[in-house]
């Protein structure tokens, strides 16, 4: 937005431009000697003669311009967040290669996630992932573009222990992540289709040192209720009991959060839309403007002008007195 701070200014063009008119209609007074009069006249009335005066009256205009301090003036929004320090911890165990869901479960919950990933602008991120060990993958960042990349890339392949779930492993390591964060609210979302059966750490050790430290976690079970076992009779459906969610509930209840089973493609999506919901980055805006100034350039302009105009009337066209 274009605007002058000291618009009042302004009106001086206006006495300018008409002393400039003026100027050249009045008669000066004093004695008229006939032999130099002609040729004044006719010196007077030359475009020549007149280039100077021009030249002064452009450089007066940019003067009276800058005077008026124009200004391009950009309004903005400042952003205050209390943001939210989040890990999410992916179980990369073999049974993640399951086909209950489309293409299988890892897949569907690597899409999620990059959507999930998305809506969280302001907030730091961190992903863990987990098998028979775990490891971070990606430390807390607010380039979500990166999180949203290594999570599409992510395999089974990623973890060497992928036979076995060490969930234990995955929430301690994600509470190493945030144990220091100086973020208001440290949210860890743990995702697995298992139950703990390796690692050094116990879910139960982890999920009181989370309990201890504030930090809330969201736990989700993945895997269809019941798993189509193909056999040399035919296909046989049988309860799936390899989830354990007594255990994902116990570390839901106890740090605050709150306990999810996705056992189809559309209760996987709106657990992450509930988590978006519960979990909101508090934003305040305030509106301020930037001014950037233009008089500066104004006056260079305006000398520039000025000196052009001294020039000509002085050194390069004749001046009759």
């Amino acid at each position: 937005m274009f605007e002058f701070n000291n618009p009042y200014f302004l009106l001086l063009l206006l006495v300018v431009i008409y002393m400039f008119l003026q100027k050249k209609k009045r008669k000066k007074k004093g004695i008229i000697i006939p032999s130099i009069g002609p040729l004044k006249n006719k010196i007077n009335k030359t475009k020549k003669h007149l280039i100077s005066k021009y030249f002064m009256l452009l450089s007066l205009i940019f003067m009276i311009i800058a005077l008026a301090r124009p200004q391009i003036v950009s309004q903005n929004v400042k952003i205050k967040k209390d943001a939210i320090d989040m890990v999410i911890s992916l179980d990369l165990s073999k049974s993640m290669e399951q086909e209950d869901f489309k293409p299988n479960r890892l897949e569907k919950a690597k899409e999620i996630l990059k959507e999930f990933v998305k809506k969280r602008d302001g907030d730091r991120i961190s992903l863990v992932v987990f098998g028979g060990d775990a490891y971070t993958k990606v430390p807390l960042t607010f380039d979500h573009s990166v999180i949203q990349k290594v999570v599409g890339d992510i395999t089974t392949d990623d973890i060497t222990s992928n036979n076995r779930t060490a969930i234990g492993m995955g929430l301690g390591v994600a509470i190493n992540r945030v144990k220091e964060s100086t973020a208001k609210s440290k949210v860890i979302i743990l995702l697995t289709d298992g139950e703990n059966n390796s690692g050094e750490m116990s879910p139960i050790a982890a999920t009181k040192i989370a309990k201890e430290l504030g930090i809330k976690v969201y736990t989700v079970g993945i895997g269809a209720r019941e798993m189509v076992i193909p056999g040399f009779f035919g296909n046989r459906v049988v309860e799936n009991k390899e989830l354990d969610e007594n255990l994902l509930k116990y570390i839901a209840n106890e740090t605050g959060g709150k306990y999810f089973r996705a056992s189809n493609p559309e209760e996987f999506k709106n657990i992450f839309t509930e988590i978006n919901k519960l979990e909101k980055t508090k934003i305040e805006g305030r509106e301020y403007y930037e001014k950037q100034e233009l008089y500066e350039n104004l006056l260079k302009i305006s000398l520039v002008l000025l000196v052009i105009s001294l020039g000509l009337q002085y050194l390069i066209f004749i001046k009759i007195p």
